[in-house]
């Protein structure tokens, strides 16, 4: 029923984009020689296209790699992914400056992409790796085109309604005025027209306030659901333990102090990795599946490094910006 009515909610956020578009077209089409029929009808159509949803992308900062320079990345996120039942990833990116690692569907086409975060992956073992990809893989939530879609319209719609507020630049150039004039200074200031415009905006925008709320509550707890019924693919590759760990040393990020310590002071991609190797957070104490094992060894690992060892080194430069 919570899949029915999270279709049900996006179909009306999508057929609304739609009579926007639709009617200013009708606008302009029935009184093309009136300049108001250009001017509503094109106001219209450009809201629609404002509203209408775009298909997820891969973030600003991510770098896809290529397949030739990364054969060994590569073969790691397909087999790690057939092993816990996911689709092995069209493409790999790295992040130099993100911790966490995703697994995310981009454009139209819903085209599987794995980016990993450089500043954790640099620092685990082979065995953490398989871990890490593993936890990815089975942590991905994906909504479908349809709610998805819905989800981003509604973003736009409470970003466009309710980030209204007074401009600091005109705000600015009152204060310059009023101190050039004195006295003879208009009153008032540019305040009450913000907030004016962030109360319009919050009574014209109320009900997609309230679909956007709906709509996450409905995806929120089909998620939880299906979490609870789906048999876990990441047994056999993973053992509850080594997530666990893995969660908390992402979540807590403590080993980034000392990573970003030894950064500072020149050490090498080596260096980082052998001083990182006995720390407690990075202790591999927990129990090891043998299929997991074997999904990434030691000397595949090795040459993972090198085929990324340019991406570390352009980001270790830059890891003491992360926060």
């Amino acid at each position: 029923m919570k899949n029915i009515a999270a279709a049900l909610v996006s179909l009306a956020v999508h057929a609304l984009t739609v009579m926007f578009i639709v009617l200013g077209v009708s606008i302009v089409y029935r009184s093309p020689g009136f300049l108001l029929a250009w001017l509503v009808g094109g106001l219209l159509v450009a809201i629609g296209a404002l509203l209408f949803p775009r298909p997820r992308r891969l973030p600003a900062d991510a770098e896809v790699l290529a397949r030739s320079s990364a054969p060994e990345m590569y073969g790691a996120a397909r087999r790690v992914a057939e092993a816990v039942g996911a689709r092995p990833p069209a493409a790999v990116a790295v992040r130099d400056l993100e911790v966490a690692s995703e697994y995310v569907e981009v454009g139209w086409r819903r085209r599987p992409v794995l980016v990993v975060g450089l500043p954790l992956w640099l620092v685990l073992s082979a065995r953490q790796r398989v871990v890490l990809l593993a936890r990815t893989y089975t942590s991905k939530k994906d909504h479908g085109l349809l709610v998805s879609g819905a989800l981003w319209t509604l973003a736009q719609w409470r970003e466009s309604l309710t980030s209204g507020g007074a401009l600091e630049q005109r705000e600015e150039a009152h204060n310059r005025i009023v101190m050039s004039l004195g006295a003879e200074a208009p009153s008032g200031t540019y305040q009450a027209a913000g907030t004016l415009g962030q109360v319009v905006g919050y009574v014209l925008g109320w009900p997609a306030l309230l679909l956007e709320r709906a709509l996450l509550w409905l995806t929120r707890s089909h998620d939880g659901q299906a979490l609870r019924r789906r048999p876990a693919p990441i047994d056999g590759v993973a053992t509850e333990a080594e997530v666990t760990r893995l969660t908390e040393l992402i979540e807590g990020r403590r080993f980034l102090a000392p990573v970003q310590a030894a950064a500072l002071r020149g050490a090498t991609i080596s260096e980082i990795q052998s001083t990182l190797a006995g720390s407690d957070h990075l202790d591999e104490s927990a129990a090891t599946t043998p299929r997991g094992e074997r999904l990434l060894d030691l000397s595949s690992s090795a040459a993972v490094d090198e085929e990324l060892s340019p991406h570390f080194s352009r980001a270790i430069r830059g890891f003491g910006l992360i926060s």
